[in-house]
């Protein structure tokens, strides 16, 4: 079934969200991006300009969240397909810029996605929480009819206690 994994994290400032478009663009076997080119810098700069330009570069960076398939899901999805799935999910989110990309490095294929939390187009802070999850969980439903889909969290991240998709038990299913 797919999974949609919100990261709990706060990501506090530019450096976390250079990190984290660098880690799901530079992994990725095909990349894209929405309101964003989807280069890792031009990306980075374009997310920053927009945080600069309505004086939020101090407000929460970034939101990270994945979706992740099983391999029997994958017969039903070509490269084409996901980056259209990718273009769909920045639809859904409308107003915020976001860069995703295809991982296979774990024992799934799943696309990572990184959010800037400032919209584009008022400054406004993302402060919708879950609900838009919701919603893309429920665009997903439609996608892909016939499979559960499920919303989730991840653990909080701690340097003491990283987290990776293996990890059992890091996962928290929202009902």
């Amino acid at each position: 079934m797919p999974n949609v994994i919100v990261t709990r994290n706060t990501y506090p400032d530019a450096i976390a969200l250079e990190n984290v478009i660098h880690y799901v663009l530079d992994k990725a076997v095909v990349r894209g991006g929405y309101a964003v080119d989807c280069g890792s810098f031009a990306a980075l700069e374009q997310m920053l300009f927009v945080k600069q330009a309505f004086r939020k570069s101090e407000a929460l960076q970034l939101k990270h969240f994945f979706i992740t398939f099983a391999d029997n899901e994958m017969d039903l999805a070509d490269f084409d397909e996901l980056l259209r799935l990718g273009f769909a999910v920045g639809q859904c989110f409308k107003e915020y810029q976001m860069v995703y990309g295809v991982h296979l490095d774990g024992s799934h294929v799943h696309m990572h996605f990184v959010m800037n939390t400032t919209s584009f187009v008022d400054g406004h802070q993302y402060s919708d929480g879950l609900s838009m999850f919701n919603r893309l969980c429920n665009m997903l439903r439609v996608w892909y009819p016939g499979f559960d889909v499920d919303l989730h969290q991840t653990r909080k991240y701690t340097r003491d206690a990283p987290y990776c998709m293996e990890d059992v038990g890091v996962f928290q299913r929202l009902d």
